[in-house]
């Protein structure tokens, strides 16, 4: 962690910003809205505690060290309670070590799973998603098209300027993860271009969203 205080770093890293996942305060407030979410799980978060304001229980996992003490800190935390969207004190904690081995909390056991550029969350943290619960993602390092390309997930919405788009009213959100010649993504071409920068990715959606919302396949 950097000298500057906690609040300090958050404040000038996320909530004064407003170019790309930064800091995406309306998503959560659009999901909470619609959805039934309440127990949340964000691996690769650093200081990006903006779902903490909309949501009263976030788990935040990241292997930047001190990063845990950080998220404790007095000044953040009073932030957070002044600044809430519900009634009742906000509760975060925070495990300091890297997601893909991350098995610190009980499986099938959280509603909402976010992922903003950092890796394939959607693929090591699935198990402690309930059935039928929720991952937000966007296609920084090509977790939202690892997700489409996933048969245990399914697109329900796409958000991008403000607004939610739910499939029950787009149905066509699907044509999103097609490449400009009109291919659906594979898992092959998902794998492809994890392996390259996205300046240089090859299969790139044709129609970038700033992130997209999928449901975990209920247990039969």
């Amino acid at each position: 962690m950097r000298a500057k205080q906690p609040l300090d770093t958050y404040l000038a890293d996320y909530r004064h910003k407003h170019d790309g996942f930064h800091d995406l305060l309306w998503a959560f407030r659009l999901v909470e809205e619609n959805f039934d979410c309440r127990r949340v799980l964000y691996p690769g978060s650093y200081l990006h505690v903006t779902p903490s304001l909309v949501f009263p229980e976030v788990c935040y996992v990241d292997s930047v060290k001190g990063i845990a003490a950080a998220l404790a800190s007095h000044d953040l935390l009073e932030y957070l309670s002044g600044h809430r969207e519900y009634s009742e004190n906000p509760r975060i904690w925070c495990y300091e070590e890297d997601y893909a081995r991350f098995d610190s909390e009980p499986h099938v056991s959280f509603d909402l799973l976010i992922s903003l550029n950092a890796g394939f969350v959607s693929q090591a943290c699935r198990s402690f998603l309930k059935p039928g619960g929720l991952l937000l993602a966007n296609n920084g390092h090509y977790d939202a098209a690892r997700a489409q390309v996933d048969p245990g997930y399914r697109l329900v919405g796409a958000l991008d300027g403000g607004s939610l788009l739910l499939d029950s009213s787009h149905p066509d959100l699907s044509s999103h993860f097609r490449t400009a010649k009109g291919e659906a993504l594979t898992l092959e071409m998902v794998e492809a271009d994890a392996k390259r920068p996205p300046s240089r990715a090859r299969f790139m959606p044709s129609r970038e969203m700033e992130a997209y919302l999928f449901q975990l396949a209920p247990i039969k």
